[in-house]
């Protein structure tokens, strides 16, 4: 009996364990064999979760030029008015760089609708993240006045 538990603490039991071993790193190569495609799953994941919110390799001064253009040949078309563009907002947290850009518009419900449809439609720069619709008096004509306020972001990752 003794030479039956010394033998299998001598012998079987290492064996059991490199047996062990030798599957464990089976297991880790057949992982490494579809490596490639699950770092190809992971880029176009990546890729398209940047196509959502809004990353263009464009610079700021752009994002700045080309919202404003895409708004005001709309304001202009459809008869609305730019109220109030304070710039554009930049905030950095750990990788990224997110811009916010607020637009306030004067206008018809109808229109100003139509205005965040075509923002989210057809400005690809950017998403509309917010829209938030209000009264307000204008003192000079004593009537109220419809407003929108657009809040346009685009989110991109910082190149060191």
């Amino acid at each position: 009996m003794l030479f039956l538990i010394l033998s299998f603490k001598l012998a079987i039991n290492k064996t059991w364990s490199l047996k062990s071993q030798c599957t464990e790193i089976e297991n880790h190569m057949d992982q490494l064999k579809t490596a490639p495609q699950q770092i190809a799953l992971i880029k176009s994941k990546l890729d398209a979760i940047d196509a959502k919110v809004g990353d263009k390799k464009i610079e700021q001064v752009n994002f700045e030029a080309l919202i404003i253009e895409h708004i005001s040949t709309f304001c202009k078309n459809n008869n609305l008015v730019l109220k109030d563009y304070p710039g554009i907002h930049q905030y950095k947290q750990q990788d990224y760089l997110t811009e916010t850009c607020k637009i306030t518009v004067e206008g018809g419900f109808i229109k100003l609708l139509r205005l965040a449809n075509e923002i989210e439609r057809n400005f690809s720069y950017g998403k509309v993240s917010s829209l938030n619709f209000y009264l307000q008096k204008n003192f000079s004509t004593k009537k109220n006045e419809l407003l929108l306020e657009i809040y346009v972001q685009n989110i991109k990752m910082i190149k060191e």
